[in-house]
């Protein structure tokens, strides 16, 4: 259990900064208010700022204008509005988040949308119910699901995308919340930044998308920092259960192991053996701990706000999970190793 559960610390942990991270790219940034804070969210950017950004700035091969915002969804034939996360898109969105992968029917046009692979666990329904062809309704409107997408190790996959101008509309709103831009090289960069600090009317920040989701990475860390601190508490006291049980193993084999002290065992030889049933015994519980949490937690995913990430089960949990396992193992029989080395041969004979 303890395998399966440092299993499930680590798959959590990185599968959490490994979605912020996968979503970067060291040739995009972001042009955001300056008075959101870097929040995607708040921030309001002028509507057209893609294309002139395009025209004014050598270098830029890409920018695309979007709105992200959260809201309500209504799932038909399910009670209740759920929260969930949109994305206003332009055509060259798709083509500038090289991560995304239309996996099933079409892009959205006007009415209707595509849903991310992860969109039916946020929402928490059913897959069946974002099929193809069904509805969805958002900002009090009903939209059609034309496709589906995938875009492994990001957080676009708990989306839905719909076209921009369609839901400028709907929100009532005549800007965008954030400006994408691909640069072709650090010159591009450097002339994005003196636009950005030349047009002062448009009040720009701008930042990379590395920069950005690195922030969002450290923004969840004391969730990660929490996680792994109760999984710290559960292995204490498991580690605290073992040695309770290595030192009754060792009580009712004492008059044993003295023996073997009394015919010319070495200390070492028998703290060695205690150590290599421990790891036995920890090996075999640590397996059976992986494969629990492999059945388990295989393809699992976590709703956090309006994002949901999948859970991260890769060759680094497993071999933390199984480690710990059995470095616990030894922690939890060195104390009994320890009295067995120091009590005298004939005090152990005489025990009862």
């Amino acid at each position: 259990m303890v395998a399966a559960l440092l299993v499930a610390t680590a798959s959590f942990v990185r599968g959490l900064s490994g979605t912020f991270a996968g979503a970067s790219d060291p040739n995009t940034a972001l042009l955001l208010s300056k008075v959101a804070e870097r929040d995607v969210v708040r921030s309001t950017a002028a509507a057209g700022l893609a294309s002139l950004v395009k025209a004014s700035v050598p270098g830029v091969e890409l920018a695309s204008d979007e709105i992200h915002m959260g809201t309500s969804m209504v799932v038909p034939g399910y009670d209740g509005e759920r929260a969930g996360f949109v994305r206003g898109v332009t055509p060259s969105a798709y083509e500038l988040h090289g991560a995304l992968t239309l996996v099933e029917g079409t892009l959205p046009g006007p009415g209707e949308v595509a849903i991310g692979r992860l969109v039916a666990r946020q929402l928490d329904v059913p897959e069946s119910a974002l099929a193809i062809g069904n509805s969805l309704t958002l900002e009090g409107s009903e939209h059609r699901i034309s496709g589906r997408f995938v875009a492994p190790g990001t957080t676009l996959e708990a989306e839905v995308w719909t076209p921009l101008v369609p839901l400028r509309g709907l929100t009532q709103r005549d800007d965008s919340s954030v400006v994408f831009v691909r640069l072709a090289d650090e010159k591009a960069r450097k002339r994005l930044r003196l636009f950005c600090d030349r047009r002062l009317d448009l009040e720009l920040d701008m930042v990379m998308s590395a920069d950005y989701y690195g922030e969002l990475v450290a923004y969840f860390g004391p969730i990660q920092r929490m996680a792994w601190m109760l999984a710290a508490l559960i292995a204490v006291a498991a580690l605290l259960g073992g040695a309770n049980a290595a030192a009754a193993s060792v009580q009712d084999r004492i008059q044993e192991l003295a023996a073997l002290r009394a015919i010319g065992f070495s200390t070492g030889a028998l703290a060695l053996s205690l150590c290599v049933e421990a790891l036995v015994v920890a090996a075999f519980g640590a397996v059976l701990g992986l494969f629990l949490a492999r059945l388990l937690l295989t393809g699992g995913a976590v709703r956090l706000a309006m994002s949901a990430f999948e859970l991260r089960i890769d060759p680094q949990a497993v071999l933390i999970g199984f480690l710990g396992a059995l470095i616990l193992a030894l922690a939890a029989v060195a104390p009994a190793a320890l009295r067995l080395a120091r009590l005298p041969i004939a005090a152990a004979l005489s025990e009862d």
